[in-house]
């Protein structure tokens, strides 16, 4: 816009008569109220010419202009357009003696150029650097903004870069000590954006010039400090045989994890049972992992960013389990623009699709769909009677939010579905016998984060979820079955904040409601659980028995826990105290009767679960932790039947114990050593009794125990060759009442070692391989038969309870891939050999309906699985 400038040069009365202008004074001037700017000629805008026009302006008693002529020109076109201005401007009119009047002005009329628009005010970014664990600053720390220049942080930590453009910035840290990081920053123009960064060393061996930021932790606790840590980079996880390119798998070849039967997709940590290991995506309770079989986790790989598998010992976040702990973190796409991909393999087809905007908001979505079950049915049915071959799904779609403030905002939506059955064959229809389950899950949250300048970190989940859970087995012509429908609902909310150089302090609350619908029938035997004595094949019990119920567990559960640190930060110990109140409600009392009024039951307890965490840094290259605490849980609401199981069960209670140590004998190579006990009671088991009390088909009367060590040697020989041996020996055992001796447990492993070792070129290529040796799971043998005349057929007589087990199980697998990249496209084509040697591990033993001989269901066969994926 042309700034123009306007001034009254004189101002000259008139009147009709030359004597009635000498006989009035102006009293009051003309106001101009309404300016027009002119229209700059564009001749003389584009030659850069400036001018000046004097007007001669008549306003007539109104205040409106009746006459304008130009009284000193300076162009034509000048002029014009300062008299076609003029014309349109209007004023409060001017006063003689008080009385409104015609006069005449001369106004001159400034054409100025434009101003050049201003130089855009420019931003700074400065701040401190910190250590995560000591609040010491760094100094040396090299502090980049894409495109806008770094500085280097000087003995304080501080830095400062000037010169900003307003906008989303890149901003990257990197130290030899620390590692590389990077973050984004949203910088307003004149802004003097002060931040405050937090770094952590990072693991051994991490390759810093792998661009991708996924990582597998397995530790325990997940606190500031870890009791035990061990940490894989993404293309470790992704390049191990087996996996199939899914992360989340690579946890089963860490130590500490039992391997679980094929089909089965159930995690045995350390000596527990699985339904005692919990699992949370985001702070999001899920009921398992793995789909069945164990061939895929339930969470695409593509949205995860790490997990964190605790075997024992977790902080005062955590509870209602008496074992392990995962957390699955995920994330939305890391990439700005446009990104998917499309994946197939004799496993299952996945595909996803992602955008990301350059301020950090998202929408993405991704599923996969199980292919084995479908080629398994051309090798016909014989394949899949005892070889159980899984079907499954899942499907996860999310939208992000990066605030103002620089919190953030998650939106996600899961689902998931398994179906799975195996059986043993038979001519004669009365002795077939089968097992069948399915599960279908949902879940939808919110998540919000956001973490202050001076550290302090504010997180709250809300979270709504349905899970239908249907299990059955079949002998002959009697069913078995339980129908579950669960409606699920929490939050979890947690705060923390360094409140001094010494004490970091973190509290929250994690509240979880589960509202059961159970529709069960058939024998009270079935399914078995741990403690019967039983083989696959025997015909169930004869008692039947129905019921449908509901259940209403609430727990709300506040908890606080504190990291102090001494001696200069190398000694930090780590308090924690849980409550978890905890309310249930059962609809049926007693097992269903026409002739008693049906009647429900409450109960309420309140579980104080103290915490304790210690590590020591006793050197460079050792360092010294161990960890003690208490834990509850609450029974599965499917053993509160009034007819299958007892409504008034208490809540089971355990105690853990883990000590160890890690070292690092030579560069690149680390060691780490941890030793676990554990103790547990009031444990559900089934009554010994023949005729047990209404309601009493389970009772509280279980006990267990479980002891052992595991190490974990890792070495890294250069950023393309990995590898690690993990070995754990353990005994886990259980006693089904106070009065009776121990036994092994049923899922207990003395032995379980893996051996992993990998190799990634700089041209796509990567060859990798895998060991993996575990003992057989426990079992009971049939040492003879008798005639069970009220039933018409032989019955097993069983030795000691858990006396034998299964072979052991070994298998070796190999993989190699290749990938390509180009033109904002990469290919990948990859082949896993799985059980290359073809070995046929026992997973159950069957018998003969006489009991007189015994076969056994068998894992996977060799199992070439060739993958191609692309993505863009």
């Amino acid at each position: 816009m042309n700034r123009l400038t306007f001034s009254i040069i004189f101002a000259l009365a008139f009147v009709a008569g030359a004597s009635q202008a000498l006989a009035q004074t102006l009293t009051r001037p003309p106001e101009l109220t309404r300016f027009v700017e002119a229209e700059y000629p564009p001749s003389a805008l584009e030659e850069g010419r400036e001018a000046s026009v004097v007007l001669e302006i008549t306003i007539d008693a109104r205040g409106r202009v009746s006459d304008v002529n130009v009284f000193e020109s300076a162009d034509p076109e000048f002029d014009a357009a300062a008299i076609a201005a003029a014309r349109q401007f209007e004023f409060v009119p001017a006063e003689f003696d008080g009385v409104p009047g015609p006069i005449r002005i001369h106004y001159k009329y400034d054409f100025r150029l434009p101003a050049p628009p201003p130089e855009p005010v420019k931003a700074s970014l400065s701040g401190v650097v910190r250590d995560e664990t000591t609040g010491e600053p760094i100094a040396g720390v090299t502090v980049e903004v894409e495109g806008g220049g770094s500085a280097v942080t000087d003995e304080e930590g501080r830095f400062t870069i000037e010169g900003l453009e307003e906008g989303e910035h890149v901003v990257r840290l990197f130290s030899p000590a620390f590692g590389a990081i990077q973050t984004m920053e949203s910088i307003a123009a004149g802004e003097q954006l002060s931040v405050a960064y937090e770094l952590s060393p990072p693991p051994p061996f991490e390759d810093e010039e792998d661009g991708d930021d996924m990582e597998i932790v397995v530790l325990a606790p997940v606190i500031r400090r870890e009791v035990v840590e061990s940490r894989l980079t993404a293309e470790e996880a992704r390049s191990v045989p087996g996996t199939g390119g899914d992360v989340v798998r690579v946890v089963e070849s860490l130590p500490g994890v039992g391997r679980s039967a094929v089909g089965s997709g159930q995690l045995v940590v350390w000596g527990a049972s699985p339904e005692d290991t919990r699992v949370y995506m985001d702070g999001v309770p899920l009921p398992r992992l793995y789909h069945e079989g164990g061939l895929r986790s339930v969470i695409h790989p593509s949205f995860v960013e790490s997990i964190a598998l605790i075997p024992g010992g977790a902080g005062a976040a955590y509870g209602r389990g008496l074992g392990g702990v995962i957390l699955v973190e995920s994330r939305g796409p890391t990439q700005q623009g446009l990104h998917g991909m499309v994946g197939v393999d004799l496993l299952d087809a996945t595909a996803s699709l992602g955008y990301r905007d350059e301020k950090g908001n998202y929408q993405a979505a991704a599923g996969r769909f199980g292919l084995l079950d479908q080629f398994a049915k051309v090798a016909g049915d014989d394949a899949t009677e005892l070889v159980p071959i899984p079907r499954f799904w899942d499907g996860q779609a999310r939208v992000g939010y990066r605030l103002r403030d620089g919190s953030t905002l998650d939106v996600v939506g899961i689902v998931t579905g398994d179906r799975y059955s195996r059986g043993v064959p038979n001519p004669d229809p009365a002795l077939v016998t089968r097992d069948f389950r399915e599960l279908d899950v949902v879940r939808v949250y919110a998540r919000y984060r956001r973490q202050d300048e001076d550290g302090t970190t504010v997180e709250v989940i809300p979270w709504v979820g349905y899970d239908r859970t249907y299990r059955g087995s079949s002998y002959g012509s009697l069913t078995t079955f339980s129908e579950i429908d669960a409606a699920r609902l929490g939050l979890r909310s947690s705060y923390g904040k360094r409140v001094a150089p010494w004490l970091t302090l973190r509290a929250g609350v994690d509240i979880e409601l589960v509202f059961d619908s159970h529709d069960r029938s058939g024998s009270i035997g079935l399914p078995s659980r741990e403690g019967d004595i039983r083989v696959f094949g025997q015909a169930p019990p004869d008692t039947i028995s129905t019921d449908h119920f509901s259940t209403r567990q609430i727990g709300v559960a506040p908890y606080v826990e504190g990291t102090l640190s001494f001696v200069d930060g190398k000694l930090q110990i780590t308090p924690g105290l849980r409550l978890d109140p905890y309310a249930r409600s059962v609809s049926r009392r007693l097992p269903a009767n026409g002739r008693i009024p049906e009647q429900g039951a409450f109960l309420e307890d309140l579980a104080v679960e103290p915490r304790l965490i210690a590590n020591y840094e006793a050197a460079s290259w050792l360092s010294l932790r161990g960890s003690v605490g208490r834990y509850r849980r609450q029974p599965l609401s499917e053993d509160l039947s009034a007819a299958f199981g007892n409504p008034t069960l208490p809540t089971a209670r355990a105690t853990q114990a883990l000590a160890g140590f890690a070292v690092k004998p030579v560069d690149r190579v680390e060691l780490e050593v941890v030793g676990f006990h554990s103790r547990s009671d009031h444990l559900a088991m089934r009554s010994p009794d023949p005729t047990p009390a209404l309601a009493s088909a389970l009772a509280a009367t279980g006990e267990g125990r479980a002891s052992g060590v595991q190490g974990m040697l890792r070495g890294s020989i250069d950023p393309g060759l990995f590898g690690w041996i993990a070995y754990t020996y353990s005994k886990a055992e259980r006693k089904n009442g106070p009065d009776q001796a121990y036994r092994l447990f049923d899922y207990d492993q003395t032995h379980v070692l893996t051996l992993v070792a990998g190799w990634t070129s700089k041209f796509g290529l990567e060859l990798s391989g895998r060991f993996r040796y575990a003992s057989g799971m426990p079992r009971t043998e049939v040492i003879g038969t008798y005639y069970d005349a009220v039933r018409d057929r032989m019955q097993p007589i069983f030795g000691r309870h858990n006396d034998i087990r299964l072979p052991s199980f070994v298998q070796l697998d190999v993989r190699a891939g290749y990938s390509k990249e180009f033109e904002h496209q990469a290919f990948m084509a990859y082949l896993e050999l799985q059980n290359v040697t073809n070995r046929r591990n026992v997973e159950e033993y069957i018998y003969s309906p006489d009991f007189t001989e015994r076969k056994a269901i068998y894992g996977l066969p060799f199992l070439p699985v060739l993958g191609l994926q692309w993505s863009f």
